[in-house]
């Protein structure tokens, strides 16, 4: 009886601890709309500036939005369905591309509103914002070059 216990807490054990647990419930988590997570970003920070590189593959420039208001630097926007995403004749095995809206957000403190910069290419944004000496709290767009 004590080996029997002990074996049943050793699977129960097991099955909660590590990988197993989770990966138990891929599906259950996943969906079709874009996560901010699912947008690598790097960082980098100069004496100068920061610069932030987003990977946003087979996005469209004019569905991407850039704000930075109150040290925050907002990305927003949406990417369209893909056309061949329909699977009509059942012969989809798998499928990972996503469409939908997503937003992230990045704390930059005190940077120079009027000289930011943004640009958009080969699926990757970068944003470059200067640093400021004194803080401001205005909104302030960012275009898309």
């Amino acid at each position: 009886m004590v080996n029997e216990i002990t074996n049943r807490n050793n699977l129960m054990r097991d099955f909660f601890n590590g990988d197993k647990w989770m990966n138990s419930f891929p599906s259950l988590f996943e969906d079709n709309a874009l996560e901010g997570s699912n947008l690598k970003t790097d960082i980098k920070e100069t004496d100068k500036d920061y610069q932030v590189h987003i990977d946003m593959p087979a996005f469209d420039k004019k569905n991407i939005d850039i704000n930075y208001q109150d040290d925050v630097l907002t990305v927003s926007g949406h990417r369209d369905s893909f056309n061949d995403h329909n699977d009509k004749n059942g012969d989809m095995i798998m499928s990972e591309r996503s469409s939908g809206r997503f937003m992230r957000q990045y704390h930059l403190p005190a940077a120079e509103v009027e000289n930011i910069k943004a640009n958009y290419d080969n699926g990757v944004l970068k944003v470059i914002l200067p640093k400021l000496e004194e803080k401001s709290n205005s909104e302030h767009h960012i275009d898309i070059e």
